[in-house]
């Protein structure tokens, strides 16, 4: 897998992990990973920085659904 496409993967797990409110978090959190100078143009990009935002919101609301009385993560599919 190429830099690039390991980047990609990455933030998009990232983004589906529910952890994360957006693409700029994500973006900060993939800066130290082989492959960020390759993939940054690509961060950028409206397009990815709005496909980021979607996942981690859907990702963020299932997360939520998800929680048990007892206020804790309850193990859910990814997105």
């Amino acid at each position: 897998m190429s830099d690039l496409k390991s980047i990609q993967a990455k933030a998009r797990e990232l983004a589906r992990s529910g952890e994360f409110h957006g693409w700029l978090p994500i973006k900060f959190e993939l800066r130290f990973e082989n492959g960020y100078a390759e993939a940054r143009d690509w961060l950028n990009e409206l397009a990815t920085r709005e496909e980021l935002d979607r996942i981690c919101q859907k990702a963020r609301t299932r997360r939520r659904t998800v929680r048990g009385s007892t206020g804790k993560i309850a193990k859910h599919p990814a997105v």
